[in-house]
């Protein structure tokens, strides 16, 4: 009987392995004879995860994203990189539509030739629901005397299944990495991809094969607008371009904005496409713009307003605050010191930190902070902040009397600078004679 299980053409039944286990002097599971019985039923059709979002109305072709799209597939098909690659960037900067696109392609399909399970997490998962989803498109069959309940259960079907398939999880909108361990199921031949607003969930994920989606430049953002209202490109380039610049390269507020204007036009009155133009340079009409979006599982915001504020539930209210504050600052490409940051916000370098970690906050590699114009759109968009703004102007005044001379500090500092001193004339509010005279 031992030789017959030791050459594989026969398995021990469990009166047999109990006896065999005795003469070796181990357990079962130790000699390898524990044997689960699996619910899955293989199957050689491809799976394609009707959860995979499709392009909505209004909404365009990727632009400017060919070679990041590149990158990542390289990352996923490559065999020396982990098979954990990640997405983050802000809210709106194309996230989803970068992993749609990834999720559709023919070499993807090629590469992960059993196919393409997605879930999107959001703030609030049910991971045993999507798990039992999953377990369905997989050909797994529940008992009906004893189903499995927990998500443990599930995780330990599903990764039976996936053991010898090669297939490419996407798991979009991770709010905590905790959330994503739910999901690591895959065989030795899955990979995985996933997407957060959040960079230290990136990281976590994924190491170095983390990658931070930026804004479009100006051109990527007008070859957009082209697509979308090429006529009115052609006929107000200019109050195009000043609305591209607005966005910050945002592809949501692009997006937004390009929707609202098409519809504008087709009124054919040059009084209603002029105020469009107009309305959509102030930041509070830039966050009311909707979006049509699927149900889901969870509430999806419908406008910018909304996507940034269900980031914001992630601060205490002196990180709050400190949001509201860094609004006085001008927006991404300018950038801050932490010093005039700290001096503007009245808080402590703890309070930055955790904006950062959120990612409504950024540190270029010079040390030094920038905002991006959404971000700022939505902190404006809460209220005046004349304390900030007196900060501000106080800060100026001392660092240019400090540095009075110093052409190449002064030049570094000259956006808040300008800043100030455009405030400090809206407003009214007193500067000492000579505080920025020399600028």
């Amino acid at each position: 009987m031992i030789s017959r299980w030791e050459n594989g053409t026969t398995y021990p039944g469990p009166e047999y392995r109990e006896k065999l286990g005795s003469v070796f002097g181990k357990r079962c599971e130790e000699l390898g004879l524990h044997k689960s019985i699996s619910l899955y039923t293989p199957s050689q059709v491809p799976v394609i995860d009707p959860a995979i979002p499709m392009r909505q109305p209004g909404t365009s072709v990727l632009i400017g994203r060919t070679l990041l799209l590149e990158q990542i597939n390289q990352s996923l098909y490559s065999e020396e990189n982990s098979r954990f690659v990640a997405m983050n960037g802000l809210p709106g900067i194309g996230k989803t539509a970068l992993a749609m696109e990834l999720a559709v392609a023919a070499e993807m399909k090629d590469h992960f030739q059993d196919g393409v399970l997605w879930t999107t997490l959001g703030p609030r998962p049910d991971c045993c629901k999507e798990l039992r989803r999953w377990g369905s498109l997989l050909g797994i069959k529940e008992p009906e005397a004893d189903p499995l309940k927990s998500r443990e259960a599930w995780a330990q079907e599903l990764h039976q299944a996936l053991a010898s398939r090669r297939m490419l999880l996407i798991l979009d909108d991770v709010w905590n990495i905790e959330d994503a361990l739910a999901y690591m199921i895959g065989g030795p031949c899955c990979s995985y991809l996933l997407t957060t607003r959040i960079p230290e969930v990136a990281t976590r994920f994924a190491g170095q094969q983390a990658f931070q989606i930026p804004p479009l430049t100006v051109d990527e953002g007008m070859h957009l607008f082209q697509q979308m209202v090429p006529a009115l490109v052609e006929k107000e380039w200019d109050a195009v371009s000043k609305l591209t610049q607005a966005s910050g390269g945002l592809p949501l507020t692009l997006i937004l904005m390009g929707n609202y204007l098409l519809v504008q036009m087709r009124h054919r009155q040059r009084r209603r496409i002029q105020s469009a133009l107009g309305q959509l340079l102030l930041p509070e009409e830039r966050m009311r713009l909707m979006l049509l979006q699927p149900m889901h599982d969870y509430d999806i915001p419908l406008n910018i307003q909304d996507v940034i504020k269900t980031t914001e539930i992630l601060l205490d209210d002196v990180a709050r605050c400190t949001l509201y504050a860094l609004s006085v600052f001008p927006a991404w490409p300018a950038t801050f010191s932490e010093d005039a940051a700290l001096a503007v916000t009245a808080t402590s370098r703890d309070a930055l930190d955790r904006l950062v970690e959120v990612g409504l906050l950024e540190c270029n590699e010079e040390d030094r902070y920038l905002l991006h114009q959404s971000i700022s759109d939505y902190a404006v968009c809460q209220g005046a902040n004349p304390a900030a703004e007196k900060r501000l102007i106080a800060y100026v005044q001392s660092y240019v009397k400090e540095h009075e001379g110093e052409e190449k500090l002064l030049e570094r500092e000259s956006s808040i600078i300008l800043a100030a001193l455009r405030i400090a004339a809206q407003k009214g509010y007193h500067m000492e004679p000579g505080g920025c005279d020399s600028f």
